[in-house]
C-alpha cells in the first residue's frame, strides 16, 4: 500500500509527490498524458517561449534606435512553434527524471477512484492511503449561433499545434490568455480584434491597470470591444453585438478555464477523510503557483495535521508579454466597495534611470495601504513578474510599508521603483514631483 496516491501530473501533482517523498512517505503519480500538466505542455512555458521570440523580433525591428544595424529581419514561425515545443518536450524529461529520482512510481495511464483507499487504471489496482486529486483544468468552450466549419473556433490548446498563421484572428476574452495570445499574434503581424463580455479589458484587474491596458492595445493597433459578445457567425463574418461586422480567418476563444471532471465515481459517493482536491481542480485559483502551494499545504496537513488554509490575496498573477502586468491583493475598486480605508501611490516607470536606458519607460507601480498593512500592488513594467514577487513576500510575512522604505535597493534597477513606491505613500519618493 502506498501511502500517498495523485490523479495528475501537474505542478500541483507532481509538487505534492516530490514533497511528500521527502517527507518519506510512499507515493504513486498517475497521469493519464503529459507529465507537467497544462502549464509545461499547452500554457505556461509553450506561451512564454513563443513571447520571447517576439520579444527578440521586437528588439531586432527596433535595434537602430540603439546603434544597431540589422536589415531585412523576418522570422520562421513554423521554426518558432518547433522550438516551444523542443522546450517543453526538454523539461518534460528532466521533470520525469526528477520525479523518478526520488523513488516516486509514475504510472501512465487513467486512473479512477474505485474506493476511498483503492485507485484503478485500465489494467491494475494501487491501493492507497490518501488520495490527492490534482486533474487541473481544460479550457471553456463556446458554441456560437450561426454557420461555420468547426476548425474555425480554436482554444489555447489548438492554436500550439498551428503551422501557418492566420492573416486576422478575433479573440474572445481579455484575461491573461487572451491579451498573452493578443500580444503574441499581433507581434507576428496578425491582426486582432478582442471583444470581452465585462465592461472592461482584464475585467478581474485594478481599474487603473485596465485602462492602461487599453491604452497598449490601441498602440499595438489591437482592436477592442468591451461590453460585446458574438450575436452569430456566417462563414468569416462575425456580427458582434455592438452591431459591428468582423471578418476573421479563425476566432481565439479565451473564456478561461473549468476544472476538469472526468473522474469516476463522482466524489460526493467517497468517503473524503483521506481525499483532498488542490490546484485548478478546485475552481479556486487556476495558476500553477497556487497548486503548487495548495500541494505542499496538503502534505503538511497528512503529516502533521496542519490547518488546511489557502489565502488567495497573497496569489501574485502575471500577464506577460512587453510591458509584463502584475497583480496581487486587492484592487482599488474593491477596497472601495468594501469600505476599508487606505492609502495609494501611483509611481509612474519613466521615473526610472534602468527604464530609460532601455527603452522601456511604460507603465506605472500602484501600491495600496495602510501605515500597518500592504493591501495590494498592480504593477505594469518590465520585470513587473519579479517585481510583484518582492510585494508578495512582504504581504506574506506580514511587513508594514516602513519596512519596505527602509530596504536599500540597488541602483539602477526597476525593483527601485517599488521603494519609491512605498515612500510615495507618504510623500517620500526621491524621483517624482512633490504634489
Amino acid at each position: 500500500m502506498f501511502d500517498i496516491g495523485i490523479i495528475g501530473a501537474g505542478p500541483g501533482g507532481y509538487s505534492a509527490a516530490i514533497r511528500a517523498a521527502q517527507k518519506g512517505l510512499s507515493v504513486v503519480l498517475f497521469e493519464k498524458e503529459y507529465i507537467g500538466g497544462t502549464c509545461l505542455n499547452k500554457g505556461c512555458i509553450p506561451t512564454k517561449t513563443i513571447l520571447h521570440s517576439c520579444k527578440v523580433l521586437s528588439e531586432l525591428k527596433n535595434a537602430d534606435k540603439f546603434g544597431i544595424k540589422a536589415e531585412n529581419i523576418s522570422f520562421d514561425f513554423e521554426k518558432i512553434q518547433e522550438r516551444q515545443k523542443t522546450v517543453s518536450e526538454k523539461i518534460r524529461k528532466s521533470l520525469t527524471n526528477l520525479i523518478k529520482s526520488y523513488g516516486i512510481v509514475i504510472v501512465e495511464d487513467k486512473a479512477d477512484i474505485e474506493n476511498e483507499h483503492v485507485i484503478k487504471t485500465s489494467t491494475d489496482k494501487y491501493e492507497v492511503k490518501n488520495i490527492i486529486i490534482a486533474v487541473g483544468s481544460e479550457p471553456n468552450k463556446i458554441n456560437f449561433k450561426g454557420i461555420y466549419n468547426e476548425d474555425f473556433l480554436l482554444t489555447s490548446d489548438d492554436i500550439l499545434n498551428l503551422n501557418q498563421l492566420p492573416n486576422n484572428v478575433l479573440i474572445v476574452g481579455s484575461g491573461a490568455i487572451g491579451l498573452e495570445w493578443a500580444r503574441i499574434l499581433s507581434a507576428l503581424g496578425v491582426k486582432i480584434t478582442i471583444i470581452e463580455m465585462m465592461d472592461k479589458i482584464i475585467p478581474n484587474a485594478d481599474f487603473e491597470v485596465s485602462q492602461r491596458a487599453e491604452r497598449l492595445l490601441k498602440k499595438s493597433r489591437i482592436d477592442f470591444y468591451t461590453s460585446t459578445t458574438i450575436e452569430e457567425i456566417q462563414n468569416k463574418s462575425i456580427i458582434l453585438s455592438n452591431g459591428k461586422v468582423v471578418e476573421a480567418d479563425n476566432i481565439l476563444v479565451a473564456a478561461g478555464r473549468k476544472p476538469v471532471k472526468d473522474l469516476n465515481p463522482s466524489l460526493e459517493n467517497l468517503n473524503k477523510d483521506n481525499i483532498y482536491i488542490i490546484g485548478d481542480a478546485t475552481g479556486q485559483s487556476m495558476l500553477a503557483h497556487s497548486a503548487t502551494k495548495q500541494a505542499e499545504d496538503v502534505i503538511e496537513h497528512i503529516i502533521n495535521g496542519t490547518a488546511l488554509k489557502f489565502d488567495k490575496n497573497l496569489v501574485p498573477s502575471v500577464i506577460y508579454g512587453h510591458p509584463e502586468i502584475a497583480q496581487i491583493g486587492k484592487t482599488e475598486q474593491e477596497l472601495q466597495k468594501e469600505g476599508i480605508n487606505y492609502k495609494k501611490s501611483f509611481f509612474p516607470v519613466s521615473a526610472l534611470g534602468k527604464a530609460w536606458a532601455e527603452d522601456k519607460t511604460e507603465g506605472f507601480i500602484k501600491i495600496l495601504a495602510t501605515d500597518k498593512e500592504i493591501l495590494g500592488a498592480h504593477i505594469i513594467s518590465e520585470e513587473a513578474s519579479a517585481m510583484i514577487e518582492q510585494i508578495a513576500i512582504a504581504m506574506t510575512n506580514k511587513l508594514a510599508p516602513k519596512n519596505i522604505q527602509d530596504v536599500i535597493f540597488a541602483h539602477p534597477t526597476y525593483s527601485e521603483g517599488v521603494l519609491e513606491s512605498f515612500l510615495a505613500l507618504d510623500n517620500l519618493a526621491i524621483n517624482i514631483p512633490q504634489k
